[in-house]
């Protein structure tokens, strides 16, 4: 697995109706606890994101992927450079 590209990193955030798509490199930085509208599935190409949910801290390491719920308070850690791909999937109305 390696970083992204710099020219996949330039696109940002690719919209869709269904599914947008964000590729990203972060590195010694964390955010508060916050919540998305969406269901985000977090593949990390490179290095490790630590991700708070349900109250519990996991790591996440290159070639994994996780979920987070639409709703679901979450926080997200990064001690070294770290490559993810971020599919912000709208779920359909109940």
């Amino acid at each position: 697995m390696a970083h992204i590209p710099d020219a996949l990193l330039g696109l940002g955030r690719i919209r869709n109706d269904k599914c947008d798509v964000t590729v990203a490199v972060r590195e010694d930085c964390s955010t508060p606890p916050h919540v998305h509208p969406t269901t985000n599935y977090v593949v990390v190409s490179e290095g490790v994101l630590y991700l708070t949910l349900d109250g519990a801290e996991r790591k996440i390491a290159a070639g994994e992927w996780c979920r987070i719920p639409a709703g679901a308070e979450h926080a997200e850690r990064f001690a070294a450079r770290t490559s993810v791909i971020v599919f912000w999937v709208n779920d359909p109305a109940p």
